[in-house]
């Protein structure tokens, strides 16, 4: 559920006294203040002016003839000369630009942030699909020496490695994984606990088809092929290259060529 906090602003524009008007209150004379207001609705911002309001109340003893909160339908208790007063600030008050664009600023900013908001878009998309394309670059042309940050199903658990690439033997690869695992995270510092030292890979090499013979549904991922009793081949899924695809940003490298 999301909430919205919003408040009314009422601002006071400009304001005067009205010469020659006596308090109904206090029967003091010229004591009469009549102030101009700007209301709008705020949500951090002005986003909605609600127009202009004028109040009126006496300096000397506080009384309100006019409450600009007050509903326009609201029964007038002060006189022709403060109504005369009244029509006159409304109408020769001139606005400056800043106090015409401010309650409507949200529909100024709206259009600037849709901007900014495609631009970023527009760039990170392009980053991601220059990844992309880097990662397709590096996995379609294994070379030994390569290193995958990747997910390896074991056990009916998946879990986080390190592979490595061994060699390559025509259309098969050897590679070996870390000894140590992290739960699956896409947080760097959770891999970085992870080793590239030739000490903390296992010395069992596993056998896998080279990416580039694999369907793009399947592009990525770590795929052993045995033999069942008739000596026919089936695959045994092992794992798969983390963000092989760069659908994410994950902020680290998940793909690795030393050069």
């Amino acid at each position: 559920m999301i909430v919205f906090i919003y408040q009314i602003v009422t601002k006071p524009l400009t304001s005067k006294i009205i010469p020659n008007e006596i308090c109904p209150s206090c029967s003091k004379n010229d004591s009469i203040e009549l102030t101009l207001y700007m209301r709008y609705i705020a949500m951090g911002i002005p986003i909605f002016g609600m127009g202009r309001r004028t109040g009126v109340i006496c300096t000397s003893c506080g009384s309100v003839l006019k409450n600009p909160d007050s509903s326009i339908f609201a029964r007038k208790k002060y006189s022709d000369t403060v109504a005369a007063a009244v029509k006159e600030i409304r109408a020769n008050h001139k606005r400056t630009l800043w106090q015409l664009v401010y309650p409507w600023s949200i529909w100024f900013v709206i259009p600037v942030l849709i901007l900014i908001l495609l631009v970023i878009s527009s760039i990170n998309k392009k980053a991601t699909n220059e990844k992309a394309k880097e990662y397709a670059e590096i996995l379609m042309h294994p070379q030994p020496g390569d290193i995958y940050k990747a997910t390896w199903y074991e056990n009916n658990l998946s879990t986080g490695v390190l592979i490595k690439l061994i060699r390559i033997d025509g259309d098969t690869l050897f590679i070996a994984k870390t000894k140590k695992n992290i739960q699956m995270s896409f947080a760097e510092k959770d891999w970085n606990t992870l080793t590239e030292d030739p000490a903390a890979f296992e010395t069992k090499e596993y056998k896998i088809k080279k990416f580039s013979l694999l369907k793009e549904t399947n592009f990525g991922n770590f795929f052993m092929y045995n033999a069942d009793a008739n000596k026919k081949d089936y695959p045994v899924f092992l794992g798969s290259v983390l963000n092989s695809k760069s659908e994410m940003d994950l902020g680290f490298e998940t793909i690795e060529r030393k050069k």
